[in-house]
C-alpha cells in the first residue's frame, strides 16, 4: 500500500496538536482538569504552570521538539544502509537543547543531554545510579519518525542483513537518553505502534487485536544488559487491554488500571494505547485521553501522531492545525520526511 503525504503529515502534526493541546494541564488529575478547565477542546493559556507559565497557547513542549531532532537527524544523515547515524543523532539532539532550549525535557533526558555536550559518548550518557532515571515516556514520545521510516519504501529497499540492525538502532536510540530495559521496550511498542497505524489501508480495516499482538511481541524484543532491571514488563500491561478488550474498558478502568496515566512509560504508554483503541478514528480520542490527567502532553502526543498515522491530518479540526505554535515548521519537516523516506526526492 502507497502511504500518501496526508498520513505523515498527519502523524508530525498529531504529536505537535497532542502535546500543545494538553501542555497547559499537564500533572493534573482528571477530575483537577474538569473543575478548573472543564472539557479541553482547545488550546489554551498555561498561566500559573509551574514549568510552563508564560507560554502562549498552542504552543508544544518537548516531546515535539525531540520528535523534530530525531526526524532531523534522520533526514540530513539519510539513514545509511538502514541504520541510524548515532553520532548524528546525538549532535541534533544537544544541538536543540542549546539553540531552542529546555521547552520541558524530564530530568532524565536533561542530564543525558548535558552530559553528551560535556563529551559524553552517546553509549554511556544514559547510565545513572538514580534508579527513577530511565523509566519515563521521553523515548515513546519522541519515536514516531521511526516507525514512519519502517513503513516507507526506502525500508522495503534494503537487503535483508540491512534490515537486522534496526532493532538494535532503536535501542541505542533510547539508551543515549534512558538506559533502562523498559524504556527500550516502549520504544519498540511506540515504534511498531506508528509503523502498523501507517500501514493499514483506513480505520476500516484497522484491528486492535493485530495492533496488541504487534506492540506486545515488539516490546518483547529487548536485548539489553541493564544494571538492575525492572521486573515492569509493557507486554504484560498491554495483555491487559487485550485480554479485557479496549471497547469494555471504561475511562474511569483506564485511570484505575494504569496509574493515572503518569510520566512512569509502564503506566503511560499502555493508558494512551487503552484510549486509542477504543476510538482510533475520532478527534474526540485525543480530547479523552488529555483529560484524563498525568503526564497529559505526552500521553496526548503519543495517541495524536498514532491518529493522524491513522487517518491523516483531516481527522484533526482545522483551528487547531492553524493555531499550533510553529505550524509550518512541523508541515514543513513532515514533507522533507516524506520526501526523503517515501519518494526518493530531498526537496520540498
Amino acid at each position: 500500500m502507497a502511504i500518501g503525504r496526508d498520513r505523515i503529515r498527519g502523524m508530525f502534526l498529531g504529536g505537535a496538536i497532542g502535546d500543545a493541546l494538553f501542555m497547559p494541564v499537564e500533572t493534573l488529575s482528571a477530575e483537577e482538569i474538569a473543575v478548573r478547565f472543564g472539557r479541553v477542546t482547545e488550546y489554551l493559556r498555561p498561566d500559573g504552570h509551574k514549568w510552563f507559565d508564560g507560554r502562549d497557547a498552542g504552543t508544544w513542549t518537548d516531546d515535539t521538539q525531540l520528535t523534530l531532532a530525531v526526524a532531523e537527524s534522520m533526514i540530513s544523515s539519510g539513514v545509511i544502509k538502514g541504520r541510524l547515524d548515532m553520532n548524528d543523532m546525538a549532535s541534533k539532539h544537544v544541538a536543540s537543547y542549546q539553540n531552542e532550549g529546555n521547552l520541558g525535557f524530564g530530568s532524565t533526558t536533561k542530564i543525558a543531554i548535558e552530559k553528551l555536550a560535556q563529551g559524553i559518548h552517546w553509549s554511556n550518557s544514559g547510565r545513572s545510579d538514580n534508579p527513577k532515571h530511565g523509566t519515563g515516556n521521553g523515548v515513546a514520545m519522541k519515536v514516531a519518525p521511526l516507525g514512519a521510516f519502517r513503513a516507507s519504501p526506502r525500508w522495503s529497499e534494503l537487503l535483508v542483513e540491512q534490515r537486522s540492525g534496526f532493532i538494535d538502532d532503536i535501542a541505542q536510540l533510547t539508551v543515549m537518553t534512558h538506559y533502562k530495559r523498559l524504556a527500550v521496550e516502549s520504544a519498540l511498542a511506540q515504534v511498531f505502534a506508528v509503523r502498523f497505524c501507517l500501514q493499514q489501508e483506513s480505520a476500516k480495516t484497522f484491528s486492535a487485536d493485530e495492533f496488541l499482538e504487534e506492540t506486545m511481541k515488539m516490546a518483547n524484543m529487548v536485548n539489553l544488559e541493564s544494571p538492575k532491571p525492572l521486573g515492569d514488563k509493557i507486554a504484560l500491561r498491554l495483555k491487559i487491554i487485550k485480554t479485557v478488550g479496549p471497547k469494555f474498558l471504561t475511562r474511569g478502568d483506564i485511570i484505575h488500571q494504569f496509574g493515572a496515566g503518569t510520566s512512569y512509560v509502564f503506566d503511560s504508554l499502555p493508558f494512551s494505547y487503552a484510549f486509542f483503541l477504543k476510538d482510533p478514528d475520532s478527534i474526540e480520542t485525543l480530547y479523552n485521553v488529555g483529560n484524563a490527567g498525568g503526564d497529559t502532553d505526552t500521553n496526548a502526543s503519543i495517541v495524536g501522531s498514532l491518529l493522524g498515522a491513522l487517518n491523516g491530518q483531516s481527522i484533526f479540526p482545522q483551528h487547531l492545525i492553524d493555531g499550533l505554535w510553529q505550524r509550518d515548521r512541523i508541515i514543513d519537516m513532515a514533507d522533507k520526511f516524506y520526501n526523503k523516506f517515501f519518494t526518493g526526492r530531498n526537496q520540498k
